[in-house]
């Protein structure tokens, strides 16, 4: 597993997201055991740094019981999602209590919500050495002008946006302003839930890929994002512990730029 600096803090190039499609929001036996053998492969192929947030229904409490006990071994990033200073303290009152932990390595203002109200308290969360780094996520490209406004204020660390071999319109702004800025970048739907893969009209040509250690079309996708340099990290979700292995070995590749021409090349002709 590469390993990149998320606004100074070394991060793995494939997380793990817990969004709401992810198998996180669970209440079950069956279903907690799942999630703790997700996290449990995790750390054994390198994916240590998780991304969740209160949107996210039961995610972080689930992220929270799967780590007890192993805290150290994760890094967690989590989001406020809320309007109001007083919503907010206690919105991220109760993430730290989910996620069983008294330090938070990002926290995000989730879909630039109220961001002007949860800015300050979030750079004092910080001053206080309860939070590392701060962020703002969005995942749709009118509101990418905002997002980026909000980088130029110099007072965030990181962003969170998709970006992928579907959804590419964070190249035109935000990928070279956080190069420029030294923000890091958190990639969330790298697979756009899957339709990279699930929407194929016919398979690509995987044989001048494997010779570099891609053995599937999903993990050419992941490598395809991390041959650009600007991105930190990838947080792929996934409802299938099998799953890990196979995210995390993209993160040991390094396309050169002929083979990341050659994946978009095969997506125009598939997808």
């Amino acid at each position: 597993m590469q390993f990149r600096s998320l606004g100074g803090l070394k991060v793995p190039v494939i997380g793990m997201g817990s969004a709401s499609s992810s198998g996180f929001d669970v209440e079950s036996e069956e279903g907690l055991r799942n999630c703790r053998e997700i996290l449990d492969n995790c750390l054994a192929h390198g994916c240590s740094f998780l991304d969740t947030s209160p949107m996210y229904r039961r995610a972080e409490g689930v992220i929270g019981g799967g780590i007890s006990g192993r805290r150290d071994l994760f890094q967690l990033a989590t989001k406020v999602w809320c309007s109001g200073a007083g919503t907010g303290r206690a919105q991220i009152a109760n993430s730290f209590s989910l996620l069983g932990t008294d330090y938070i390595d990002v926290l995000q203002i989730h879909n630039l919500v109220d961001w002007r109200t949860h800015l300050p308290y979030l750079e004092r969360l910080r001053d206080e050495g309860r939070i590392g780094l701060i962020g703002v996520s969005h995942y749709q490209p009118p509101f990418y002008g905002e997002l980026a406004a909000v980088m130029r204020t110099g007072r965030v660390d990181v962003i969170q946006v998709p970006y992928s071999l579907l959804e590419r319109e964070a190249e035109q702004e935000l990928l070279p302003l956080a190069e420029e800025l030294g923000v890091g970048v958190i990639v969330m739907r790298p697979l756009v839930k899957g339709a990279v893969v699930s929407g194929l009209k016919r398979q690509p040509d995987m044989g001048p890929l494997r010779e570099w250690g891609l053995e599937t079309w999903g993990q050419a996708a992941l490598a395809w994002i991390l041959a650009d340099a600007r991105v930190s990290t990838l947080i792929p979700a996934t409802s299938r512990p099998q799953r890990i292995a196979e995210n995390a070995a993209a993160g040991s590749v390094t396309l050169p730029p002929e083979m990341r021409g050659y994946i978009e090349r095969e997506a125009q002709r598939c997808l």
